[in-house]
């Protein structure tokens, strides 16, 4: 117990000292305001700078405190920044902060002040804030010197899209003051009667000189600064590292744009590698060298920092130096044992580290692509052999090589080109030929065309032609032919049949021959040539086969037909084959081209099979055919012209137009006939076939008004009009006519013969008569008593008969006739007139017999008109007063106007009596 009593007494004594302790420090630690509070400006980074201490800390202690900072602008109770800035804090240690103002420090005064409070879980009674510092003046523009204008801030770097402030300061005490930027007046905000500020937002660059500001007061003085606007630092692209020896790693990447300005240095670059803690200031932009530890480090972690006055970015990239080789190009590359269609490509490489295999591509180019790619595995020495090459042909190889086993990049290419050897043509070439028969023999010229590059390796000397008469089996003949030439002309004689044999020769050997045969008959039998038409495409050409042991068809033409020298053309189809399209750029429109169409029998001899001719285009012809007028006459003449020939035509002369027109309407000089399109004629025929239409339409409307009115079917002696033309004896006003008060002078009596017939269809009449006789006239003397001038009227009216005489006129009688005709009945009144007239117009209405004559009544007045020779004397006297009323005229029905001539020709024209044309 007395143990236990002492222990307690001893635990009780340390728990009081360790009170004491803490009352002691809590008393040291309550007074922790900031102190010793000191201000300064860097006025090109528009910057205040803080410093000060906090006292009333033992060496030994550091706790974690907080500091809020307040800033006031021209006065104390203008805060306009409150920040709270936290920092572990030791004894008799120099605190640091600094502030970065919008508006530049010269432009207004700014005050400072400070307060802390302790932040450390530990000792929670000290979490209050202490007293704040005394407020620290910054007054900028009490230093400024002498001058009445001054602007702020000085040559300030920026980069483009920052907020811009700036101000000026005038001390004089007038303010008249106007700034602009880049030449452009601007007006800014008034800070205090003296200081005025300009805020500018996203401010772009504009030029590596900078942007320039200034200020003029008074139109004298001048001040101003200049704007530097950088482009914005840009993180470095693409950075990768690799090695092409396993002793230098080469860095690259994109660096972006350049942020240097006049004044102002590029950015910067460095490299940094983790693991070995080293450091590289880079020389250029883009990319940077490091070499390797020479304790062969294989992992590395580089990291790319880029700097400027304004920004810092950095990336960094991580890699095993294994995985990241890049060869170098090979070289030595060269082709030997080169033949015509093989070679042998060796080149050699560079040694990487301790690889010993590497991955090689190899390529073959050839007209411009890829023929060949081969991969190859090798060590420092590569070999391929190139095979199923073209004979003379230029041929490009490249190789490439890559790490085998870790692939990262290809290798750049190297190059080297060679040219293959020459051999023997691989095909024959292709022949055709045209046979001429003439005078007992035959010419046949031959043709064939140039061998391809690909058909000839090589390039041609000359040509084999060999002549075997089929007749004469001794008989053989060699011709060498030079090239380039694609022909020769041989003559044959006309009763044997021949072969011949043609190849193409080049420094390596022959080619297979081409075999054509001439038989004793040309093969040019007579076939009927046919017309076809061309199109954009080409000719179409087809045929029927005549017999079927055929080995192909060739179908031939001329490029140039108007040129005699033109050489043909042709075209070898197979056996199977009824049909092709004709093809060529020299095909022009308006010229004629001929086909012919051949087929070949085994024994390689050529028979006409068709002939074609057309043109890719019509064209109209260019000229007029050339015309002479002979046999001239008053009536007609003949035209004579000669016929196109077959090559000045431009399309098929399908015929010939002829036109004709008086020389009055011959075209004036300067002029000449227009010729109207399609469209334009159908926009003129249309109205005037519509107001055509529209004319006959009235014109048909006023006949039947004036038929109305002047002779109607049934005329109405109160709308007749020849009333006004008649005196009459008891009135001078027109009344009804009366035929007692007419004076006639004759009556026409017209010889019906049996079969007349007489059709009435409502007030409109048709008589048809198998036969009209000539009319006997009537001549009636006026009254005894009547003198004067032997009046004249002639009345006819179809009402009464539709047949007119040929006559188609009345007699006219100047005075009594000494002896009437005896066929004419003597009438001496006009009552004996009447009832004549009666009887006759009574006998018309029923049925007339056989022989029975009917009246022609004649109803309007006329000039007497030539007519039938029995109709009159012979020698009437001149003619006597009277009217000049138009006759009425019938056409006999029946009759018909004479058929044109069947043997009319184009050639002749009728003219009228005395026209005349040229």
């Amino acid at each position: 117990m007395a143990l236990f009593g002492v222990f307690q007494a001893a635990l009780l004594l340390a728990l009081l000292s360790l009170r004491t302790y803490q009352s002691e420090v809590l008393s040291e630690l309550l007074p922790l305001t900031p102190e010793s509070l000191e201000v300064s400006i860097n006025s090109t980074q528009q910057r205040l700078y803080l410093q000060w201490r906090v006292h009333n800390l033992t060496y030994h202690q550091e706790l974690k405190m907080v500091f809020q900072i307040e800033i006031s602008r021209i006065e104390t109770s203008n805060v306009i920044w409150v920040e709270n800035y936290s920092t572990p804090v030791k004894w008799d240690q120099v605190l640091h902060w600094s502030w970065e103002s919008k508006l530049p420090l010269e432009c207004a005064t700014h005050f400072v002040r400070i307060r802390s409070v302790v932040d450390d879980a530990s000792i929670p009674e000290l979490g209050l804030w202490s007293n704040w510092s005394s407020w620290e003046e910054v007054d900028v523009q009490k230093s400024l010197g002498q001058g009445s204008l001054f602007i702020f801030p000085k040559d300030k770097l920026v980069e483009e899209g920052s907020n811009v402030t700036i101000c000026y300061i005038s001390r004089s005490p007038e303010n008249n003051i106007s700034c602009h930027l880049e030449g452009v007046p601007i007006h800014g905000e008034q800070l205090n009667p003296n200081v005025s500020t300009f805020s500018f937002n996203n401010v772009p660059f504009i030029r590596v000189t900078g942007t320039n500001f200034y200020c003029i007061m008074n139109k004298h003085e001048t001040s101003g600064t200049i704007l530097y606007v950088s482009k914005v630092l840009e993180e470095p692209k693409d950075f990768s590292c690799e090695t092409q020896d396993l002793k230098t790693l080469n860095c690259t990447w994109n660096p972006g744009h350049d942020t240097a300005l006049i004044g102002f240095p590029s950015q910067r670059y460095t490299l940094f590698e983790s693991f070995s803690r080293k450091k590289k200031l880079c020389a250029r932009k883009n990319w940077c060298d490091w070499q390797v530890a020479p304790d062969s480090q294989e992992t590395y972690n580089f990291t790319l920092i880029a700097e400027n006055n304004l920004r810092r970015r950095s990336v960094n990239v991580f890699f095993n130096l294994t995985h990241r080789v890049h060869p170098m190009k090979p070289f030595k590359v060269v082709l030997k044992s080169i033949s015509a269609t093989n070679a042998t490509m060796t080149w050699k490489v560079h040694p990487v580290g301790n690889y010993s295999t590497l991955l090689c591509q190899v390529e073959l180019h050839g007209g411009g692509k890829v023929i060949q790619q081969h991969n190859v595995s090798i060590t420092t020495n590569g070999q391929y052999f190139l095979s199923e090459l073209e004979p003379i042909t230029q041929y490009v190889t490249r190789v490439r090589c890559a790490a085998a086993q870790h692939f990262w990049k290809w290798s750049q290419w190297t190059r080297q080109s060679f040219t293959t050897l020459e051999a023997a043509p691989s095909e024959a070439p292709d022949i055709w030929r045209n046979v001429k028969s003439m005078l007992g023999s035959r010419t046949v010229t031959l043709f064939w065309k140039p061998l391809s590059k690909s058909q000839a390796h090589g390039k041609i000397l000359f040509y084999n032609v060999v002549i075997e008469n089929l007749d004469k089996s001794s008989s053989v003949k060699l011709l060498s032919i030079p090239a380039p030439a694609n022909g020769t002309e041989l003559t044959l004689d006309q009763k044997c049949s021949y072969q011949i044999h043609v190849t193409a020769n080049n420094s390596a050997g022959t080619s297979p021959a081409s075999v054509i045969g001439i038989s004793r008959d040309s093969g040019n039998k007579k076939v009927e040539e046919r017309r076809i038409q061309g199109t954009e495409d080409g000719f179409s050409l087809s045929w029927k086969p005549q017999s079927g042991d055929v080995i192909g068809y060739v179908v031939d033409w001329c490029d140039y037909p108007q040129d005699p020298s033109c050489p043909l053309q042709w075209k070898n189809l197979g056996p199977n084959t009824t049909s092709t399209v004709i093809r060529s750029d020299a095909f022009r429109p308006g010229v004629r081209y001929n086909f012919r169409i051949y087929e070949i029998s085994t024994e390689r001899i050529a028979y006409l099979l068709e002939k074609k001719t057309g043109y890719s285009q019509e064209l109209a012809p260019s000229n007029n055919p050339q015309v002479t007028i002979s046999n001239l006459t008053s009536h007609s003449f003949i035209l004579n012209w000669k016929d196109y020939s077959t090559d000045s035509q431009s399309g098929f002369i399908q015929g010939y137009y002829v036109y004709l027109k008086h020389t009055a309407e011959q075209c004036h000089p300067g002029f000449e006939k227009a010729v109207l399109s399609a469209h334009v004629l159908i926009r003129i025929i249309v109205p005037m076939i519509f107001c055509l239409v529209l004319f006959m339409v009235v014109c048909y409307l006023m006949s039947q008004w004036m038929k109305d009115k002047c002779y109607p079917d049934i005329p109405d002696p109160y709308k007749s009009s020849v009333l006004s033309l008649i005196k009459y004896k008891e009135s001078h006003h027109p009344t009804i006519m009366k035929v007692n008060d007419c004076i006639p002078d004759a009556i026409e009596v017209v010889n019906k013969l049996e079969g007349s017939k007489i059709q009435f269809l409502g007030a409109r009449k048709s008589l048809t008569e198998t036969e009209l006789t000539k009319p006997a006239y009537l001549y009636v003397l006026p009254a005894e008593n009547y003198s004067g001038p032997s009046p004249f009227i002639c009345f006819e009216n179809f009402t009464y008969n539709q047949a007119a005489s040929d006559s188609g006129s009345c007699g006219h009688v100047p005075k009594r006739p000494t002896t009437p005709p005896s066929q004419l009945a003597l009438l001496t009144s006009s009552e004996n007139l009447l009832k004549s007239l009666e009887q006759n117009y009574m006998n018309s209405l029923g049925e007339s017999p056989a022989g029975e004559t009917s009246l022609n009544y004649v109803s309007q007045l006329a000039s007497p008109m030539s007519g039938d020779k029995d109709s009159l004397p012979t020698n009437p006297p001149g003619p006597a007063l009277g009217s000049e009323y138009r006759m009425q005229m019938a056409v006999t029905l029946g009759l018909a106007s004479p058929s044109p001539s069947e043997n009319s020709s184009l050639s002749v024209t009728l003219l009228d009596q005395g026209e005349h044309c040229r």
